[in-house]
Formats: C-alpha cells, sequence, structure tokens
C-alpha cells in the first residue's frame, strides 16, 4: 500500500511539473530546472525496482491525467522517477532516416544507460538531440 500511495504523491508532483513546464501557451517546454532526485540508493538495486517504480507512475498517470503525447509522457516519467528518488534523465531524438519529411521526434526516459520508458530501440533509431541532467 505503501508502494502505491508513494506512486501517487510522485505522479501527483509530475503532473505539477509537466504543467509548470508547458506554461500556459503550451507552445514551448521550460525544462531548466528538474525536481531533485530524492532519497538515494537507487543505483545499487536492481533494475526491475526501477521497472516497478514506472509501472506504479504510469498506473497513476493514467488514473490521474490518461494517455499523454511521447513529449509530455517522458517529461511526467522522469519528474515522476525522479521524486520517487530514482536519478532519471530526459531524452528528446530525432529520426536518423526518415521515411517521410519531415523527421519526426520522439521522447524517452534513461536510467543509466537504460531506456525505461518504451521498448522502441530509440538509440537505434534516433539521435539524442537534448539530455536533461541526471542530478
Amino acid at each position: 500500500m505503501l508502494r502505491v500511495m508513494r506512486a501517487f504523491l510522485a505522479a501527483r508532483g509530475a503532473r505539477e511539473f509537466l504543467r509548470e513546464a508547458k506554461g500556459a501557451e503550451a507552445a514551448a517546454y521550460r525544462l531548466e530546472k528538474w525536481p531533485e532526485v530524492r532519497g538515494g540508493g537507487w543505483r545499487a538495486r536492481r533494475a526491475r525496482n526501477v521497472r516497478a517504480a514506472v509501472v506504479g507512475l504510469r498506473f497513476a498517470q493514467r488514473l490521474t491525467v490518461g494517455f499523454l503525447d511521447p513529449v509530455d509522457d517522458s517529461v511526467f516519467l522522469t519528474a515522476g522517477l525522479r521524486r520517487l528518488g530514482v536519478p532519471a534523465s530526459f531524452h528528446l531524438g530525432r529520426e536518423l532516416a526518415p521515411a517521410m519529411p519531415p523527421a519526426g521526434y520522439f521522447a524517452w526516459v534513461q536510467h543509466g544507460d537504460d531506456v525505461v520508458s518504451t521498448s522502441l530501440p530509440v538509440k537505434d533509431e534516433y539521435i539524442e538531440i537534448h539530455r536533461s541532467a541526471v542530478a
């Protein structure tokens, strides 16, 4: 029960961070200052604990804000993971070889070198153009 409560509290903070990052116009993101990584010890824990945190945040996200586009989803998930103490980073990439111009963009979340927000091969199909600091 405590794990669920922590996920919903982190999701609430992530929702507020996303709302503030988008601003009133929602035309551009302001992502200069990310939430601090709370707590510690995640570096030493197994990857399945991070994946469990992702699952909990996804569940809370669907109930509180619904489905989000890939950029909003990655901003939300990064902020939520950082609030749970996971040193997560936000990444934005551009397609390497688009089937049709213009090239598409995609966002994802990493914990260390592991992509935790999607099963797409983003490191093979996108060139990273932006990355947030981890801490």
